[in-house]
């Protein structure tokens, strides 16, 4: 049983319910464009990671950004932002994106230090 939760740990994209929620409401109080179901959520990661594919790190970024409104808490989108900013030359900002990924999930490989 304690396996099932760890891999539903490991592979869940939205974080909890609670923070989800409370961020949506956050943006959404902003004017923010948080308010992505899942099926356009998962339609903006497959876009920014093809676009990476394809070398359009300026649209990756972009389609990162619409993702991270909707799931604040995600590691993985932090640290593939990261990537596609570094290609772009935009130090501090793939820096930036590098440490909040690390924050959120210390154990995440791509940002450990080690």
């Amino acid at each position: 049983m304690e396996k099932q939760a760890t891999l539903k740990e490991k592979f869940s994209i939205f974080g909890s319910r609670t923070v989800g929620r409370a961020a949506q409401r956050e943006a959404e109080e902003k004017g923010g464009r948080c308010g992505l179901n899942k099926a356009e959520f998962m339609e903006r990661v497959q876009q920014s990671n093809e676009a990476c594919q394809r070398g359009d790190f300026q649209a990756a970024v972009s389609l990162y950004g619409d993702a991270l409104r909707a799931d604040p808490q995600n590691c993985i989108l932090y640290s593939n932002r990261s990537a596609a900013l570094l290609k772009l030359g935009r130090y501090q900002a793939s820096l930036d994106d590098a440490v909040k990924a690390c924050l959120l999930n210390p154990k995440w490989p791509k940002v450990s230090p080690s």
